[in-house]
């Protein structure tokens, strides 16, 4: 019987001015990988211009808001440039494999875990090419549960009035999202880097990654990082879907044993 986690990670920009966003996810794939996590079950999706970007005085290299580690290095290139768009993002997470790509192929017992940083405004998540809207988003992660396509679903969105994105999601599905900002907030840009004349993350991944790389994940809840999420910012993130979910262990979510050097 089939037990796995799987991931799927989305930066939603291109620009070098949003390298915060290809940021994050690098930082959030190093993360999980840590963790344990094969890369057969996690799925990138980021425009990667920025790394070799003309702009980086650092040539090939993403450095990281926790530690300041280069976190570009072995990232996987699943999809990249004009590939980094809604429908492919749909068709990823429902397991179809008109994505071209690595898709998730997840069964009933399998649980999903979601990261997406990016721009959106009210009612949708931006990718560089077009835009997820709250509609698509919602309908195929219910349609996903009619079908038995998950046990457990965890969904970060750190965006612009990103709260707005999950209007539609039914409450009892065994999903918990958490946005970074509700309808009417935008994300703080934190950690300006003088070196390279941009911001490294977002107040919400800031906190989000920091908690995930210094926490005993065998004994933190995801409640508890919510809670440490809320204390870092004042974009006033949201929590809201299944109520049993906060309650687990990150580290029992993702089906590994946790990170045996977290502080």
């Amino acid at each position: 019987m089939s037990e796995k986690t799987w991931v799927l990670l989305v930066a939603g920009s291109q620009s070098w001015d949003n390298y915060r966003h290809q940021a994050n996810v690098c930082c959030t794939y190093q993360l999980f990988k840590k963790q344990g996590i094969p890369d057969e079950q996690i799925v990138v999706m980021m425009y990667d211009n920025i790394s070799e970007n003309s702009n980086n005085p650092f040539p090939g290299s993403i450095r990281s808001v926790v530690d300041q580690t280069n976190v570009h290095k072995s990232v996987p290139h699943d999809y990249t440039g004009k590939k980094v768009n809604s429908k492919n993002f749909l068709a990823i997470l429902r397991g179809d494999d008109s994505a071209g790509g690595k898709i998730i192929r997840s069964g009933s017992n399998d649980n999903i875990l979601i990261y997406m940083s990016g721009a959106g405004n009210n009612g949708n998540f931006k990718f560089p090419e077009d835009s997820l809207t709250a509609h698509q988003f919602t309908t195929t992660i219910n349609t996903m549960s009619e079908n038995k396509k998950y046990s457990k679903m965890a969904i970060f969105m750190d965006s612009d009035n990103s709260k707005s994105v999950f209007t539609g999601l039914y409450d009892n599905i065994s999903v918990y999202a958490v946005a970074s900002c509700d309808s009417n907030n935008q994300n703080k840009s934190v950690q300006n880097d003088t070196d390279r004349g941009i911001y490294l993350s977002d107040q919400f991944s800031a906190a989000w990654l920091t908690f995930i790389s210094t926490a005993d994940l065998k004994k933190a809840t995801f409640s508890k990082l919510f809670n440490y999420i809320k204390s870092k910012g004042e974009s006033c993130p949201s929590a809201f879907g299944d109520q049993e979910i906060p309650q687990l262990r990150i580290g029992d979510f993702l089906r590994v044993g946790g990170c045996s050097d977290c502080a």
